[in-house]
């Protein structure tokens, strides 16, 4: 009763006097994402890191325990633009990384915008925005309320990890080149690169960091949960014959294209991206006025490194005991650059991951694989069977099929008839433990585990028809490495912590959505909250009255 007593409160324009029992409001707000990583994580591999990092964001910050995303796909667009908007890819758009546009008849990437052109580059690629986008995110309501005085910057390896946390209003959202080693933007922003990032360019850090060699941090003691450096689950870089320390990048990446690849399948793409951070908060006025500012920071190397080599690996076991310096090395850059008790962090992840399943298999685990080209196959010649001659699927993506809406028609029959054909085909396969229609997912109110997930991942104009999700640990043709995308808990559940400004220390084992991060944020620096958010303010962090500490 207390917590709905406190969250009414807060929702009904009570908030300052609440927030009041914490510090100010923080002339800086960072938000940290780290690409692919897992709750357990962090308890996993703690042990083994230092004072500074990790630890530090627990000890003086909040930790909420049970944090989970609400949607299907678990997938990078979607989670940076869950978090900072606040909702689900059913009000704000992104429903995958790409998905199939039925009026251009051609699949369409989460950030791609043909009206602008990329900048920083000789590299020839679509123009990048957030405009795919369609809910304004915590940035864009900030620039908003403070009538553009506050200052929005987004830094990312990766294009849609950057962009879209940036939202629409955004000073500047820049990502790698993988092609060139240059951090770029597009002129969505800016006609030209800001001279911060121009400069940092010009130190060709990534030429530094691709003439690495990637060795163990620690003694063998600390790789104790982790699965032997020589094993069959792991994929094997062209130039080794085998996936084990150590990693010459310098011989490596000639062999293994595009020309920064390997920087990005290593810690030294986190070691880059906290170069740039740093640049950033030293060569612009980020925290320096009494108007909160954004910072957003997402880790994309522990995603490639995961889909390498897999969660139970030795190497990603490696990546966050180094992952751990950066945050670490950020922290005090903070600290010098913007002051203690000036900014505030929240920490999470874009998604979690699976086991591989080759590991799952060979461990007698639940496990298995389907096949995109046996499924589709079957899928089509079952419709011709029951209807009769004609391409009646346009495409399957995000475990979505788009049916042939205009033969359909033509034929005239009925849409809901053949969704439900499909279904029903789809049901009798393999592997496959849920599968809904379009038209069941908009009308059903059950409220059941998977379903529901589905149905926050609806938006009607850029969904199939008939949606279906693999049964526990089933993959893709997936032999080595790990992935996600699904509404299991191992690919939702995700850390969130809390530090800095605002911020008592404590611990929440409440069950909280990826969509709260966004309004929690927004009441600490006295935002409004996004334009489509429909997650409700985490309490234990804005009251501050949590009883329970991190030990």
């Amino acid at each position: 009763m207390f917590r709905k007593l406190v969250l009414s409160a807060l929702l009904l324009g009570s908030a300052p006097a609440l927030l009041a029992q914490g510090t100010k409001k923080p002339k800086l707000m960072v938000g940290i994402m780290v690409d692919q990583m897992r709750a357990d994580y962090l308890p996993r591999y703690l042990d083994q890191m230092g004072n500074d990092g990790f630890k530090r964001l627990l000890r003086e910050g909040f930790q909420c325990r049970n944090t989970h995303y609400n949607y299907i796909p678990t997938v990078t667009g979607p989670g940076h633009s869950s978090v900072y908007t606040g909702t689900t890819p059913r009000y704000h758009g992104i429903v995958g990384n790409s998905w199939y546009d039925r009026r251009l008849r051609h699949d369409v990437y989460c950030t791609d915008d043909s009206t602008v052109q990329l900048v920083g580059t000789t590299t020839k690629s679509m123009g990048v925005s957030a405009r795919n986008q369609v809910s304004t995110t915590l940035g864009d309501e900030m620039k908003m309320v403070s009538n553009g005085r506050s200052k929005v910057i987004a830094l990312s390896l990766k294009d849609r990890a950057s962009a879209l946390p940036a939202g629409h209003m955004a000073d500047g959202a820049f990502w790698f080149d993988i092609n060139t080693g240059d951090f770029i933007s597009s002129t969505y922003y800016m006609p030209t690169l800001p001279k911060w990032v121009a400069d940092f360019n010009a130190q060709k850090k990534a030429d530094y960091y691709r003439q690495q060699t990637w060795t163990p941090l620690r003694g063998p003691e600390a790789y104790l949960n982790s699965v032997a450096d020589s094993n069959a689950y792991e994929k094997i870089f062209k130039g080794k014959i085998a996936a084990t320390f150590p990693y010459e990048l310098g011989k490596l990446a000639p062999q293994n294209p595009p020309a920064y690849e390997a920087v990005n399948v290593s810690p030294f793409g986190d070691n880059l991206l906290t170069d740039l951070a740093l640049a950033a908060l030293a060569s612009t006025d980020l925290g320096r006025d009494d108007v909160p500012d954004l910072l957003a920071i997402s880790y994309s190397s522990p995603d490639a490194v995961g889909h390498t080599f897999g969660p139970l690996s030795k190497e990603e076991n490696d990546l966050y005991l180094r992952l751990d310096l950066e945050i670490a090395r950020l922290l005090q850059a903070l600290d010098k650059t913007v002051g203690k008790g000036n900014y505030t962090i929240f920490l999470t992840a874009d998604h979690g991951a699976s086991e591989v399943p080759k590991y799952l298999a060979q461990h007698h685990a639940p496990s298995g694989a389907q096949h995109h080209a046996t499924l589709n196959q079957g899928a089509a010649a079952y419709l011709t069977q029951q209807l009769g001659p004609g391409q009646w699927i346009e495409m399957e993506r995000n475990n979505m099929y788009y049916l042939n809406r205009p033969l359909i028609a033509s034929r005239k029959l009925e849409l809901a008839r053949v969704q439900n054909l499909l279904a029903d085909y789809l049901r009798d396969q393999d592997g496959i433990a849920q599968v809904n229609t379009t038209t069941q997912l908009l009308t059903s109110s059950t409220g059941a585990f998977l379903e529901k997930k589905l149905q926050n991942g609806l938006y009607y104009k850029r969904f199939g028809d008939v949606r279906f999700e693999l049964e526990p640990g089933w993959t893709w043709e997936l032999g080595v490495g790990a992935t996600h995308g699904s509404g299991y808990l191992y690919d939702s559940h995700v850390p969130l912590l809390w530090f800095g400004a605002g911020i008592a220390p404590g611990i929440s084992y409440e069950p909280h959505s990826i969509t709260d991060i966004a309004p929690t944020a927004a009441l600490l620096v006295g935002s409004k909250l996004p334009s489509a958010c429909t997650g409700q303010p985490i309490v234990e962090v804005l009251s501050s009255k949590s009883n329970k500490k991190y030990r």
